[in-house]
């Protein structure tokens, strides 16, 4: 009797020991596999970046790239719904007022070849017309076109500015 319990502890004990080496083993050997990409954006994304800066530098406003929904936009603690739905939503660029960080335009690159994220583009949008920060939805034949780019974002931003003007 006592001779099986010994041995059961025998066991035992050797079974948790491969088990913790073979675990510790994977952890290292998962660890290794991690490396910096070369790029944060792709060709087409930086010249819609670098667009995007030379209007936000006239207009006092900063770019930030591949900005999820819930980084910026608020939602209440006890409506979980509403936070699951934008959940794992982005827009491409997100550009806020230079001082302040305060959210003020969004921009969405049409690719129609990437289905999830043209799946998701009708609630962006509706999230964002609720939060009231302006959307533009750029086709993405245009993310090679630095002049066409500079012009639609120049005229939402000089709307945008306009808007508030009349306000006050």
């Amino acid at each position: 009797m006592w001779l099986l319990v010994i041995v059961s502890l025998i066991v035992l004990l050797l079974v948790s020991y491969f088990f913790i080496r073979n675990k510790k083993y994977k952890v290292e050997q998962d660890s290794s596999i991690y490396k910096p990409k070369d790029f944060l954006l792709s060709k087409s994304e930086r010249t819609v970046y670098n667009a995007l800066c030379s209007v936000g530098y006239r207009h006092n406003m900063k770019v930030f790239p591949k900005m999820k929904l819930t980084d910026f936009v608020w939602v209440p603690r006890e409506n979980r719904n509403a936070y699951l739905k934008i959940q794992g939503k982005f827009v491409d660029f997100l550009m806020v007022d230079r001082y302040r960080l305060h959210p003020k335009l969004a921009i969405f690159i049409d690719n129609r070849e990437n289905k999830a994220k043209m799946s998701s583009k009708m609630a962006i949008k509706s999230t964002l017309d609720a939060a009231g920060i302006k959307l533009i939805i750029l086709p993405s034949e245009y993310s090679l076109d630095v002049s066409k780019i500079i012009e639609i974002v120049e005229k939402t931003v000089g709307d945008y500015y306009d808007h508030i003007k009349r306000a006050t």
